[in-house]
């Protein structure tokens, strides 16, 4: 494991983190002792980044971190969020969850459907009461004084414009209560935006073979003024993993034919599938090598699949035809999109 400068900060980052929105389990699955088990294995492999939020299993994801870690605080380093909160249909649902588990086979088939329905339900709120209530209840959870990095969970472009939310930002670690905040962006302009505000630390957006936007556009501006790039799915919210039924439920920034346009396109990517290589670890290699990223975001939602993504240190690395390859088919993808945007 190698480890990276996060930006202007004075943070050493692993490049590999974990996505830990999962861990508390859902619909589909829970089982915390294996969330610990992973947590513990990924520490001792070398994992030092934990990225979570408030909102992730509506807080149950950050009591598990607290609960592996928080005998270990000084050698990890974790960062949540907040903003977004659900209606009272949304929580309500999201609290039933537990009764539905043992039928949730029967649910598997509309699993995507479900998290359609899921996204419609969210709400979002950056007051600074809110956002300082988030920060503190974020605190108790995870059993620590302090976050090293707290972002705001995709605010609009603005909310980032206006940039209100630095001045409490400022005041919380005034407080000693974070270190440094960022901004996970629902788009890579977005992410442009936070660049205009010196406090803000880091972007968070989604980098992968299938989206490259970042790559031109935002890392060498980021890389410039020494902002820190997390980038989160790598492997496409399941798209590269090797049945696509690994799928997430953060499928809000599609609408139901751009997600089925995406899995096609993920597709095309199979190439890079070797005896020794699996796709989603050569999806993860892809993001590692790109310059100006901080660290490349995967879940894992259990040791096994943690292992396949540590893995991608180790298998063989992309070679200059697949890179060749990836570039083509990503241009490829350019041309068709701005052909649909024509009409």
């Amino acid at each position: 494991m190698d480890y990276r400068t996060f930006g202007h900060t004075d943070l050493k980052v692993s490049e590999i983190g974990l996505g830990c929105q999962s861990l508390g389990g859902g619909l589909f699955y829970k089982d915390d002792q294996e969330s610990i088990k992973t947590l513990l294995e990924a520490l001792d492999s070398g994992i030092n980044f934990y990225d979570v939020s408030d909102h992730h299993s509506q807080g149950a994801s950050e009591r598990l971190l607290g609960r592996a870690f928080k005998d270990r605080r000084d050698r990890v380093i974790i960062t949540s969020k907040a903003g977004l909160l659900f209606s009272a249909l949304g929580s309500f649902a999201l609290r039933a969850r537990p009764l539905m588990r043992p039928v949730s086979r029967f649910l598997r088939p509309m699993k995507g459907s479900l998290h359609f329905m899921r996204a419609s339900q969210l709400r979002y709120d950056y007051s600074a009461q809110y956002l300082t209530q988030g920060v503190e209840r974020s605190l108790k959870r995870l059993q620590t004084d302090y976050l090293d990095l707290f972002q705001l969970y995709k605010p609009s472009s603005s909310i980032i414009e206006k940039g209100d939310f630095c001045e409490s930002l400022e005041k919380l670690k005034d407080q000693g209560k974070i270190r440094y905040y960022g901004v996970a962006c629902l788009t890579v302009d977005d992410a442009l935006i936070c660049l205009k505000h010196p406090g803000i630390s880091s972007v968070q957006v989604a980098i992968s073979l299938i989206d490259q936007e970042a790559v031109a556009k935002l890392l060498p501006l980021a890389q410039e003024k020494s902002v820190a790039v997390i980038a989160r799915h790598p492997r496409a919210i399941g798209l590269f993993t090797k049945t696509q039924s690994d799928i997430m439920g953060d499928t809000s920034a599609y609408s139901r034919s751009e997600f089925e346009e995406r899995k096609k396109r993920a597709k095309a990517f199979g190439f890079l599938i070797k005896q020794d290589r699996t796709m989603a670890q050569a999806a993860i290699q892809f993001v590692l090598q790109l310059q100006g990223i901080s660290v490349v975001l995967p879940r894992a939602v259990h040791r096994e699949e943690l292992k396949e993504n540590l893995g991608a240190l180790d298998a063989p690395p992309l070679t200059d035809d697949e890179l060749a390859r990836i570039r083509v088919s990503a241009s490829n993808n350019r041309s068709g999109s701005d052909e649909a945007d024509r009409k």
